[in-house]
C-alpha cells in the first residue's frame, strides 16, 4: 500500500511538472498536438499505478519523451509557420454580415444550431449583430460585431470619428498570412510594396496588420524586446 501511495505522489508531481512545461492553456484552448499529448499523458501515468510491479520509470520515461517532443515541435512550428498551419489548420470564416456560410459549416461538420449556441455563449443572440464570425484553430468562435453593435469607447464620443475597420494579421515573422489577407482584401503584392516603401526587411517584422481602408501597422522584432 505504501508503494502505491509513493508511486501516486511521484506520478502526480511528474504530471504537474509536465503540464507546467507545456504551458498554461486551458483544455478548450489546446491545439491538436497538445490535446493528443495530454490524453496520452493521462493514459501513461496510470500504468505504474495499476501495475505496482512495473518499474516507475516505465511511466516517467514516456512522459518525459512526450513532453520533449511537444516542446520541440512547438519550437519548430514557431520557426516554420507553414508547418504550424499544416498541423493546426487555419481559422475559418463561418458568418459574414449576419449570414452563415453553409459550405464552411459543412466543412467543419458544424450545424447552424452549434453556431448559434456558440454565439449565445459570447452574448450575441441575433446573427444580424455580427459582421464576421470565425472558428479559430482551437475550435472556439470569435466574432467581430457590426459598428453599431460594438461597445462604446472614448473615441466613439467624437461624432466626426468614423468606425474603425477590423485589423487583420497579414504578416508574421516574415511569412504572409493568407487568411488575414483574404479578410482585409490585401494581396501579397500590396504587402511587399508596402514593406518596400517603408524600407523594412520582412524578416525583421514580428507582426504586420492591415484593414480594408488601407491602414496598416508594422511591429518590428526589436520593438517587442
Amino acid at each position: 500500500m505504501i508503494v502505491v501511495v509513493i508511486r501516486t505522489v511521484i506520478m502526480y508531481i511528474v504530471l504537474i511538472v509536465a503540464m507546467r512545461l507545456m504551458g498554461k492553456r486551458q483544455l478548450g484552448d489546446l491545439q491538436p498536438t497538445e490535446l493528443a499529448v495530454t490524453i496520452m499523458l493521462s493514459d501513461i501515468a496510470v500504468i505504474p499505478l495499476q501495475e505496482p510491479g512495473a518499474p516507475i520509470l516505465s511511466g516517467i520515461a514516456p512522459i518525459a519523451l512526450l513532453v520533449g517532443l511537444e516542446l520541440l515541435l512547438s519550437i519548430v512550428m514557431m520557426k516554420i509557420p507553414r508547418l504550424a498551419r499544416l498541423i493546426t489548420g487555419n481559422p475559418i470564416v463561418v458568418l459574414r454580415d449576419g449570414k452563415p456560410i453553409w459550405r464552411e459549416l459543412r466543412r467543419l461538420r458544424m450545424s447552424v444550431e452549434d453556431l448559434v449556441d456558440g454565439l449565445r455563449e459570447l452574448g450575441y443572440f441575433d446573427l444580424e449583430d455580427i459582421a464576421l464570425g470565425i472558428v479559430e484553430t482551437n475550435g472556439k468562435i470569435s466574432v467581430y460585431p457590426k459598428s453599431e453593435k460594438q461597445p462604446l469607447t472614448v473615441g466613439d464620443m467624437q461624432p466626426s470619428a468614423p468606425p474603425s475597420p477590423m485589423p487583420c494579421v497579414v504578416l508574421t515573422d516574415g511569412e504572409l498570412n493568407a487568411f488575414g489577407m483574404s479578410l482585409c482584401g490585401w494581396k501579397p503584392e500590396r504587402v511587399w510594396a508596402t514593406l518596400k516603401k517603408e524600407k523594412v526587411d520582412p524578416k525583421a517584422i514580428m507582426l504586420m496588420t492591415a484593414d480594408v481602408s488601407g491602414h496598416y501597422r508594422i511591429i518590428r522584432k526589436e520593438e517587442s524586446e
